[in-house]
């Protein structure tokens, strides 16, 4: 069993079958919530929204205040621009063509599924935060995963240490998942929403890799058969 599992990724390629479990799997997650909206199983939302609001205080009100911020579509798209250039001079073209397909591709994802299931904000007399969009999934959490998870992706593939791949990867989840929560701390999205953001994001950002891989795959035999052509002449 073993053998045929090192078979299977010899073939395929581990970020080929790592990408391929992360899609499904993000991809029935993003179903699970939708089925729970529509069905009104919202109760577990309504919970969180309430318990993080009777608790908030005034410091951590403003610390979250703060890590939002990181997640807004202005900030994200100053990131993308300074690493598009730093990627561009580095010479990572595919690398920065998947910033930018991800990047774009969430945002657009994220905006036709509010404007689909137009789920209203979560709502208190007293809010912490107030948007004027709709809730359902998350932009914040989907554009932000999109955004530093493919950079950390990036990073952690030409990092050449296992321990600095690690740390990319963690930092890069470690960032994302603070600005999802800070979404449910100020009350502007329910727990639905950042999970529903997360899981589209992942699917997407999963299926741009795949698509990367077999792109630089086949790029590679094409190289490969083109030297064994030249050589045998």
């Amino acid at each position: 069993m073993v053998s045929r599992v090192a078979q299977l990724l010899n073939a395929a390629g581990f970020e080929l079958l790592a990408g391929l479990v992360v899609l499904t799997g993000s991809a029935w997650l993003f179903g699970w919530m939708v089925d729970d909206l529509r069905e009104g199983d919202t109760q577990v939302d309504a919970r969180v929204a309430t318990w993080l609001h009777d608790h908030a205080t005034p410091r951590l009100t403003s610390f979250f205040d703060t890590v939002t911020l990181l997640g807004n579509l202005a900030t994200l798209v100053a990131v993308v621009v300074v690493a598009g250039v730093f990627l561009w001079r580095k010479g990572w073209i595919a690398d920065l063509v998947l910033l930018v397909v991800a990047a774009v591709g969430a945002e657009v994802i994220t905006v036709g599924l509010k404007q689909g299931f137009q789920r209203e904000r979560p709502f208190f007399a007293d809010p912490l935060a107030t948007e004027n969009t709709f809730s359902f999934p998350s932009g914040h959490a989907s554009v932000s995963l999109a955004v530093y998870g493919t950079l950390g992706y990036i990073a952690a593939r030409h990092l050449r240490t296992r321990r600095a791949q690690v740390f990319a990867l963690v930092s890069a989840a470690a960032l994302v998942l603070l600005i999802g929560f800070s979404r449910l701390y100020l009350g502007v999205h329910f727990l639905s929403d950042v999970i529903a953001g997360y899981s589209i994001a992942l699917a997407w950002v999963a299926l741009c890799v795949l698509l990367l891989q077999l792109r630089l795959r086949l790029q590679k035999r094409r190289q490969t058969s083109r030297y064994l052509a030249s050589a045998r002449q």
